[in-house]
């Protein structure tokens, strides 16, 4: 990422920054417009998402893509290893429908969608949990399912859901860059414009108006770089 993007970057974690101030959050965090607020997500998840791109390529790693295909990969062995355990321990005890359901191969799990993937693999998690927190605990823990492999299961289950279900703010931002680094900035800038307007509204009272010239005075910064000497703020949540 050029410094120019770079800047940009640190321009809006700034600004994100200085509305989660102690003094600024009040003011504005689910107080009238509403819409504010939820902007203020918007925007902050649209930051994440460049965030994320440009930590991808500081390591070298080709992009969301790839992390994706990882995630999955990591999915689909971890559902395997224990559907597996859950076939044998049905079938060690003559239910054969119950096996069937979770005898699938490795290849069987390769083949999955990205949903189809997640709904099966939420079988597994729901089987083995069952299991391994029930009166069959100690029965089910010979086959090694128990309360730790469940978890590590459900990890890469939410990781993988997290690439697969981002909000929409992230997939529209990941689609732009596609195209080049500008155009998703754009879209960023886009959120930031609509803060710029909305802000004015709480102008009404002496915090307000603090909080308003706090965002117009961040917002005139140009992140790391620009010579203003600061380093760029720790990024905020994208919830509020």
């Amino acid at each position: 990422m050029n410094n120019e993007f770079v800047n940009r970057l640190g321009s809006f974690t700034t600004a994100l920054a200085t509305l989660h101030l102690e003094e600024h959050l009040p003011v504005w965090q689910n107080q009238p417009p509403i819409v504010f607020t939820e902007k203020v997500t918007d925007a902050a998840t649209a930051v994440e998402t460049l965030q994320e791109v440009q930590k991808d390529q500081e390591a070298g790693i080709t992009g969301s893509a790839e992390q994706k295909e990882r995630e999955k990969a990591e999915l689909e062995r971890a559902a395997h290893v224990l559907g597996q355990a859950l076939a044998i321990y049905f079938r060690d005890r003559q239910d054969e429908t119950q096996a069937a359901g979770f005898d699938l191969t490795a290849s069987d799990w390769l083949r999955l969608r990205d949903l189809q993937l997640l709904a099966k693999s939420k079988l597994v998690v729901d089987a083995a949990e069952t299991l391994a927190n029930g009166p069959a605990a100690a029965d089910a823990a010979k086959y090694g399912i128990t309360p730790a492999t469940v978890t590590a299961l459900v990890k890469e289950r939410n990781e993988y859901d997290k690439m697969v279900n981002a909000p929409g703010v992230a997939i529209s931002v990941r689609k732009a860059l596609t195209n080049g680094f500008r155009p998703a900035f754009s879209i960023v800038e886009e959120k930031f414009k609509d803060l710029d307007k909305l802000i004015l509204q709480f102008g009404g009272s002496e915090a307000g108006r603090g909080l308003v010239a706090a965002w117009k005075n961040a917002r005139m910064q140009k992140g790391p770089g620009s010579g203003n000497g600061q380093p760029a703020p720790a990024p905020v949540p994208a919830t509020v």
